[in-house]
């Protein structure tokens, strides 16, 4: 009934369904369904039937639940088919901006002159979301090249150069204390999500000044795996407490098996 339950509230929240816990959740609905269909086809044998006659009854709560997954399943694959879809309109715009940054590069005269320009296409890079897998991080190789490639050409105008790490900077140590702040959630599965979140925005920030770079990285890490180890015990303790339910009803049916029928039938005779 927990797993039905569950099952019920992520069929208005397919988006959120993630395949770790669905498959959890299977797992546990037909570690009981097989345990009390085991009993059920014991309790026949004892009372004489053959094993071979045996046919279990109609279970409701296996359609039910088999009806709820496919419901999730066909949820999640409409989201998914839509999801792809707008990542195939994030790549074209983020293409769009690279090509217009590797013009920008290849047409300054002046780059100094031409910084609000490649600020405002950091911005609209930063702003699309999302894009195909398969192509994260070759987009990303080639962003990167036009933005150094930028830097270079300004070479500069050191402040410039410095105020953009500056700034870098801070976005950065707000996003470090972030998903440091992530590990006193109490929702570990909202954390996650919030990470990943919080790990695009990461990615999509300009650099830091060199020497800064790795610890700023390596804060910003550490604080990740704490947060996904908190995600990883929470499912781990949800297997537990599952395993210890299903010995619990193991017990009950044992009980039930043991209780001699007849006796009592003959007693109140």
């Amino acid at each position: 009934e927990d797993v039905l339950k569950r099952l019920n509230e992520l069929v208005a929240d397919a988006e959120n369904a993630s395949k770790q816990e669905l498959d959890s959740l299977k797992q546990t609905f037909y570690r009981l369904h097989n345990a009390e269909l085991e009993a059920d086809k014991k309790r026949f044998v004892e009372a004489g039937g053959a094993v071979e006659d045996y046919v279990p009854e109609p279970d409701k709560q296996e359609d039910e639940f088999k009806k709820l997954m496919t419901a999730i399943r066909e949820r999640r694959s409409v989201l998914a088919v839509e999801e792809e879809k707008h990542k195939e309109e994030n790549l074209k715009s983020k293409l769009s901006v690279i090509e217009r940054l590797k013009e920008l590069v290849e047409t300054s005269e002046d780059a100094n002159k031409s910084y609000n320009d490649f600020k405002r296409l950091q911005q609209e890079w930063n702003e699309i979301k999302q894009v195909p897998q398969g192509k994260v991080k070759e987009l990303w190789r080639s962003y990167q090249l036009y933005v150094e490639k930028f830097y270079d050409i300004l070479k500069l105008n050191n402040e410039f150069r410095e105020y953009d790490f500056k700034k870098n900077l801070e976005i950065k140590t707000r996003l470090c204390e972030a998903a440091e702040r992530l590990a006193d959630e109490s929702d570990v599965i909202s954390a996650f999500h919030q990470l990943q979140k919080l790990h695009q925005e990461f990615r999509d920030t300009g650099p830091v000044a060199r020497d800064l770079r790795d610890d700023v990285w390596n804060r910003f890490k550490a604080a990740s795996t704490n947060v996904n180890r908190l995600h990883q015990q929470h499912f781990d303790q949800l297997k537990e407490v599952e395993l210890q339910n299903l010995d619990q009803k193991t017990v009950i049916c044992e009980i039930v098996e043991a209780i001699d029928y007849v006796s009592l039938t003959s007693f109140n005779t």
